[in-house]
């Protein structure tokens, strides 16, 4: 019987986890979800239903009934300021988390073509989503970093932001994120910690590629 191998990415924002997932996802021929978007996409949903953001009974109606193959990943929307903030807003709510865990877990289950395993990336993998997972990544940096990059990601986009509020709303993230009740940000015991402060992406890749050779070795 076919069994993904499983990488589970763990990290705090703008860490760089994503870009390491993606990277290490194309190199081993792995599929790739990034589950952050999960909740960046129903956080547009949810928005363009013009639903209450404290409304968890008619968020839950929406989001259950939503066919997330439909809809277009790749919308530079989901990279706005104001989608980050509600999708850390909304990833605090169980009943949400419940809904999205279903999908990404069959996700993982799912046979991708000629992939050989699947790569997920977030908050909670290695810790619930996947703690069963062959390999376990934890990726940080310090705060003035994750807002440097955040705040160019930012600029880039052509939103003008100012880099001390960037920095401020990383670190409530941060808060929000260790402090929810369910799924909080922590490493999982078994996990890799990857310290990407002094590290460009290429300098992670790598890093990450050695132990993943090793492990599949």
């Amino acid at each position: 019987m076919f069994k993904n191998i499983t990488i589970a990415i763990d990290g705090t924002a703008a860490s760089g986890k994503g870009t390491l997932a993606r990277s290490l996802s194309k190199e081993f021929n792995f599929a790739y979800l990034d589950t952050g978007k999960l909740y960046r996409a129903s956080a547009v949903i949810i928005k363009n239903a013009n639903i209450n953001y404290d409304n968890i009974k008619d968020i839950k109606k929406v989001i259950r009934n939503y066919d997330f193959s439909k809809f277009d990943f790749l919308n530079n929307s989901l990279k706005s300021d104001e989608i980050s903030k509600l999708a850390s807003m909304i990833s605090g709510y169980k009943e949400l988390r419940e809904i999205l865990l279903e999908y990404q877990k069959y996700f993982s289950n799912k046979k991708h073509g000629d992939k050989i395993g699947v790569i997920l990336d977030g908050r909670d993998i290695g810790t619930v989503v996947l703690p069963e997972a062959d390999i376990k990544f934890f990726v940080t940096a310090s705060l003035s970093i994750r807002a440097e990059r955040r705040w160019k990601e930012l600029i880039s986009l052509g939103q003008s932001t100012i880099k001390r509020r960037v920095e401020k709303d990383i670190r409530d993230r941060d808060v929000r994120d260790s402090q929810r009740k369910h799924s909080p940000l922590v490493a999982a015991l078994d996990a890799i910690l990857l310290d990407t402060t002094n590290l460009d992406a290429n300098e992670s890749f790598l890093l990450a590629k050695r132990y993943v050779e090793e492990r599949l070795n």
